[in-house]
């Protein structure tokens, strides 16, 4: 199963803010997308999700218009975790995780064993299983963004869509969080603010702009000095880290 973005426009109150913009995910392959703020990243994103429908073009899964799938039929093939979680009522993370099982579940069918295993080797995976039991509002927004995704991950979905994963995490879980994405057996679309992290983890990039794809390729090949020059306004200087092999960029 693929993920594909054909030539998708979005307008939002007669204002177009992407316009023909295609890209593809496969299954195992981790895209990111790259921008100035403002750019249409998370418009895209939003519209993958269902969130907005698109004013021209289309978004498949497999086969499937995204559009035509009911949210539950969704939720089963698509996991997104956006960048703002204004939950106000007083779950504990454990059963925050448990929500993501819905997607599988009749009118009032209770968990069972299968979806408190998986809650567990969720909960295990993002370093979650000492404060399961703490409520989710007296979370920091890292722990909240990590729960969020947990939750995401529980719904056991085909391809993830991610707006900006790494925003309020240190340092360790940032890494942590992108190990465990991309070590997953699924497609991921991110929106990627790092542009260090991005280079370290994506297999595919597009850079945006004025809600156009200006470029896209392998990150070696997208994060040039000219690209973040036009992305960015900014001088930058681009080499090969002797010791990750990963593109890196120091900003002047």
């Amino acid at each position: 199963m693929n993920l594909t973005i054909d030539n998708v426009s979005v307008s939002i109150a007669s204002q177009k803010i992407i316009e023909g913009v295609s890209l593809h995910v496969s299954k195992n392959q981790f895209v990111g997308v790259i921008g100035p703020n403002g750019c249409g990243k998370s418009t895209l994103l939003k519209s993958v999700s269902k969130l907005l429908e698109p004013s021209k073009g289309v978004i498949t899964l497999g086969d499937e218009n995204v559009q035509h799938l009911s949210n539950k039929q969704l939720a089963k093939k698509l996991g997104v975790v956006g960048q703002f979680h204004e939950i106000n009522f007083d779950f504990s993370i454990r059963d925050m995780l448990l929500l993501g099982r819905s997607p599988y579940k009749g009118l009032m069918e209770r968990d069972n064993a299968l979806d408190y295993e998986i809650v567990d080797q969720v909960l295990l995976q993002l370093d979650l299983e000492k404060i399961a039991d703490r409520s989710f509002l007296s979370l920091s927004g890292g722990e909240k963004q990590r729960v969020i995704l947990g939750r995401t991950l529980v719904q056991q979905p085909k391809f993830l869509v991610l707006d900006e994963p790494t925003n309020h995490l240190d340092i360790k879980h940032q890494l942590s969080i992108l190990r465990t994405v991309t070590s997953l057996p699924i497609g991921v679309l991110a929106a990627l603010h790092d542009l260090n992290l991005a280079a370290r983890f994506t297999d595919y990039l597009y850079a945006m702009k004025d809600g156009r794809i200006i470029q896209e390729g392998r990150p070696e090949e997208v994060l040039t000095e000219a690209v973040i020059k036009e992305l960015y306004e900014v001088d930058s200087h681009t080499y090969v880290n002797p010791i990750s092999g990963n593109q890196t960029i120091e900003f002047l």
